[in-house]
């Protein structure tokens, strides 16, 4: 399954909706009338595999939620990113 599974995430390019190519970005007001700006986009990160110590470069996402009193970024494995999409949508 697993097999499967990766083959999905990485078969599955980022279509951005404006902007550059490999990122998508959403400039809104929110529930409670602050102006939130999203921006996601393709990027390379490295990381250290937790049993085995050994360091490894990866495709990931990086997300950053800004708006007037906060920001959050985040960067994700593309695996990562793609099971909080499933979640989301599961949510909507």
């Amino acid at each position: 399954m697993a097999e499967k599974y990766e083959e999905s995430v990485m078969a599955m390019p980022m279509k951005p909706r404006r902007g550059d190519k490999g990122v998508a970005t959403s400039q809104f007001t929110n529930e409670i009338g602050n102006p939130i700006r999203i921006r996601v986009e393709e990027t390379k990160d490295a990381g250290t595999n937790a049993k085995t110590q050994k360091r490894s470069t990866f495709d990931a996402v990086k997300i950053v939620i800004e708006g007037p009193t906060s920001i959050s970024e985040n960067t994700l494995t593309r695996q990562e990113a793609f099971e909080m999409l499933r979640c989301l949508q599961q949510m909507f």
